[in-house]
């Protein structure tokens, strides 16, 4: 059975029935924001689960306030902004790197659509999905082929009978070239590892500075999936991902640095303490959500990296 329509008016009346404490704002917010993507989205946290299991429908817990459940929502939106657009970000430093190393190692007409150049089912890291995968990976790649209509696939088409993948790359979804690079050659994902440790500046001592490619498999994993997440509006700052590998927002910001640069990733975190101090003031909620998390330790990393900086400068003052 369909759900009926609830007026402004009948939804606030639900509230307040289940034990919500709503206020003279609550109307106006559910107005322009809509009942479904505040409270279904976010209700969890100020449910009463006995009461809830008991009645067979949302009870709320006597404190739990309307303008704390919106506080968090607002908190979730402003975080999605930020994080997205330091993934976008990362994205294009990642397609690039597959792009040019694969371009570079495979130079013939549309090389990317011949099973040869990609690696054999023994290299590849689940054998038994081998089959599929590769399948999967040549459908996706011949359909944004046929059916691209951006300017910049139809203009190579159309000029040179062909599309290079430092061109058709940019028509990918991040989760196409997530699939591509794991099917990679392992001696190219290497190069690509390379490539992204280069052009964010965070080349080390010695090899084992670059980023490894099983790192980068299981990053790229939990940054797709993050991506998506805040592209597509859904909640974030208590989302986990990747099954038994538990990655929540902490640590996939931890796996995001490795693909941005390091004035970035500083300012990254700068712009999160600024977001959880705003909505901490706002609402002791916020504050009570967001600690066990792992957001303080955003501040102890932050304020660990500027001692250093602060030390290097100090150091090279006395030179």
């Amino acid at each position: 059975m369909s759900k009926p329509f609830l007026t402004i008016e009948e939804q606030i009346d639900l509230l307040n029935s289940r034990g919500m404490n709503t206020d003279a704002d609550t109307a106006r917010i559910l107005l322009r924001e809509g009942y479904y993507s505040i409270v279904n989205g976010y209700k969890e946290p100020f449910l009463d689960t006995k009461a809830t299991i008991a009645n067979k429908d949302d009870r709320y817990r006597e404190s739990a306030r309307f303008s704390d459940m919106y506080t968090i929502f607002s908190f979730d939106r402003e975080l999605r902004e930020t994080t997205f657009y330091y993934l976008i970000m990362a994205e294009a430093t990642i397609k690039t790197a597959v792009a040019y190393v694969f371009s570079e190692a495979h130079r013939e007409p549309n090389a990317y659509l011949l099973q040869e150049n990609f690696c054999s089912r023994d290299e590849f890291c689940i054998k038994k999905s081998f089959e599929r995968e590769i399948s999967g990976l040549n459908t996706a790649l011949n359909r944004r082929l046929e059916k691209s209509r951006t300017e910049f696939v139809t203009h190579y088409k159309n000029t040179y009978g062909d599309v290079p993948l430092w061109v058709l790359v940019n028509d990918l979804t991040f989760g196409n070239v997530e699939h591509f690079f794991n099917l990679m050659k392992p001696e190219e994902q290497d190069r690509v590892c390379r490539a992204i440790t280069e052009s964010t500046a965070r080349k080390g001592d010695g090899e084992s500075k670059y980023l490894s490619r099983k790192r980068a498999r299981v990053s790229l994993e939990a940054l797709v999936d993050f991506r998506n997440i805040c592209a597509h509006d859904e909640r974030l700052y208590c989302t986990t991902v990747g099954g038994r590998k538990n990655i929540n927002y902490i640590k996939m910001i931890f796996r995001l640095e490795q693909f941005i640069t390091k004035g970035e990733f500083i300012e990254l975190i700068g712009k999160l303490l600024d977001l959880v101090k705003k909505y901490s003031e706002q609402s002791k909620v916020v504050y009570d959500l967001l600690k066990p998390l792992g957001f303080d330790e955003l501040s102890a990393e932050l304020a660990k990296r500027n001692k250093i900086r602060e030390e290097r400068r100090r150091q090279n003052g006395q030179r």
